[in-house]
C-alpha cells in the first residue's frame, strides 16, 4: 500500500479513537488530577489549622482553615479542567508519533503497517484507571466530613452572620475535629487506596456480581477508629464520625459503578472492532 494511502487510514483510525477511547482516558487523568490536587488541599487545611491555633502556632488569623478548606474544593475543580486539557494533549501527542515522516520511505511504511493505536491508547487507559479511582475517592473522603459539618454550621447560624464571621467561627471546629478525629481522615483516605487496587484487580464480571468491600468497612473502621478518643468525650465523636460517614462513604460506590461503566464500555467497543474485523 502507498504511504500516503497508510497515512491517510492511519489518521481516521486515530481520529475514531480519540472520539471513542480518548473520552475515557481525558476524564480518569482529569479524576487524578483533581484527586492530587484535593488531596493538597487537605494537607493545606491542616497546615493552616495549626498555624491559626492559638495553642499551636497562632501565627496566622482565625478563618484561614475554613478559607483553605473551600479553596481546596476550587483546587479541584481547576485541577480536573486543567487535566482534560493536558490529557486531551498527551492522547494527541501519543498517536501523532506514528504518523511523523522520518524520511525513510520503507521504515516509515512499517512502522505504520504494524502500528496499533487503539492498543496504545487502551494501556494508557489502564494505566490510569487505579490512579482514577484512589486518588479522588481518598480526597472526596478527607474533605467532604469537614465540608458537610460546614453546611450545616451555616444552616444552623441561619446565614445571619457576616461571611468573616462564619469563616473565623467554624475555624475553632476544624481545629478541634483534626485533633481528635483527624486521624479517622488518614484512614478513610487509606482505605480509598486499598479499595481503588481492589476494584483495578478484579475483573469486570467480579466487579458487577461480587464486588469488594468498600463503603460499610470504610464506615466501619472510620467510626471503631474514631472511638480512640471518643470513649473520653462522651463517646460522641463516633456518633458524629457515623452520621457523616453515611453520607460520605456512598461515594465508594459511586466509584465503583463509575469504574463499571467504563470497563462495560471498553469491552463494548473491542467487541465492535473485533467483529469490524471479522467481516
Amino acid at each position: 500500500m502507498h504511504i500516503e494511502s497508510l497515512l491517510a487510514r492511519h489518521r481516521e483510525r486515530v481520529e475514531a479513537i480519540q472520539g471513542r477511547l480518548g473520552r475515557i482516558y481525558v476524564r480518569r487523568v482529569a479524576r487524578s488530577l483533581a484527586g492530587q490536587a484535593a488531596l493538597g488541599g487537605a494537607v493545606l487545611v491542616v497546615v493552616a489549622a495549626a498555624a491559626a491555633a492559638e495553642s499551636v502556632l497562632g501565627v496566622l488569623r482565625e478563618g484561614v482553615a475554613t478559607a483553605a478548606l473551600l479553596g481546596a474544593w476550587a483546587m479541584a475543580a481547576l485541577a480536573y479542567a486543567a487535566g482534560r486539557k493536558l490529557a486531551a494533549g498527551r492522547l494527541r501527542r501519543a498517536l501523532s508519533r506514528e504518523i511523523e515522516r522520518s524520511g525513510d520511505v520503507h521504515a516509515d511504511r512499517a512502522r505504520l503497517e504494524a502500528s496499533a493505536p487503539e492498543a496504545r491508547v487502551r494501556c494508557m487507559i489502564d494505566a490510569e484507571e487505579r490512579r482514577s479511582v484512589a486518588l479522588p475517592l481518598a480526597g472526596f473522603a478527607v474533605l467532604a466530613p469537614l465540608t458537610l459539618h460546614l453546611v450545616v454550621y451555616c444552616l444552623v447560624s441561619g446565614w445571619s452572620l457576616p461571611w468573616s464571621a462564619l469563616l473565623e467561627g467554624f475555624d475553632g471546629w476544624v481545629c478541634l475535629s483534626l485533633a481528635i478525629v483527624g486521624h479517622v481522615h488518614v484512614i478513610v483516605a487509606y482505605l480509598a487506596f486499598r479499595y481503588a487496587r481492589a476494584l483495578h484487580e478484579a475483573p469486570t464480571r467480579v466487579l458487577a456480581d461480587d464486588p469488594p468491600p468498600g463503603a460499610l468497612r470504610a464506615l466501619g473502621y472510620a467510626t471503631l477508629a474514631a472511638c480512640i478518643p471518643g470513649l473520653i468525650f462522651f463517646v460522641i465523636p463516633p456518633i458524629l464520625v457515623a452520621v457523616t460517614g453515611a453520607f460520605v462513604v456512598p461515594a465508594f460506590v459511586l466509584a465503583r459503578e463509575r469504574l463499571l461503566e467504563e470497563r462495560r464500555w471498553l469491552d463494548a467497543q473491542r467487541d465492535m472492532a473485533a467483529a469490524g474485523r471479522a467481516r
